[in-house]
């Protein structure tokens, strides 16, 4: 199994690989990843859980998502960095934070998600689809 992206907490307690291409690369603009990154949005790739190993003991936080989905948020316990998150009802995916890869610009977005609660003052300009929740996952 080769590699084709891997990525790792501020720290590096915590690393992880993934052994496939990603299947979809959005910005999430939810008020749940406002929340959680701390910023207007948040950079996620959607990956087959069976192709990434994580290395490390992260740790989780559990929500209801704003389409009612249980949300579990990974992070480094010991830098707090974001990794990954995961919906309980889909454990076929799991969607990695961008920001965590190694080589963030290998992954660029294909568009974005969640478009309805996007803030006004980033100014975001560019030609990436823009829908209103989720994409169709699956």
């Amino acid at each position: 199994m080769s590699v084709h992206h891997s990525g790792r907490c501020m720290c590096g307690d915590v690393t992880y690989q993934c052994n496939s291409e990603a299947l979809d690369v959005k910005i999430c603009h939810c008020k749940d990843c406002q929340k959680a990154s701390g910023t207007a949005f948040s950079s996620v790739a959607f990956f087959p859980s069976s192709s990434v190993s994580v290395n490390g003991k992260p740790t989780s936080y559990a929500t209801n998502g704003s389409t009612g989905l249980t949300v579990k948020r990974y992070f480094c316990p010991n830098c707090g960095s974001p990794l990954y998150s995961q919906l309980e009802e889909l454990p076929d995916l799991i969607f990695i934070k961008t920001g965590s890869l190694d080589d963030p610009d290998s992954l660029p977005p294909a568009g974005h998600m969640w478009w309805e609660h996007h803030l006004s003052w980033p100014n975001i300009v560019d030609d990436l689809e823009k829908l209103p929740g989720n994409p169709p996952l699956g």
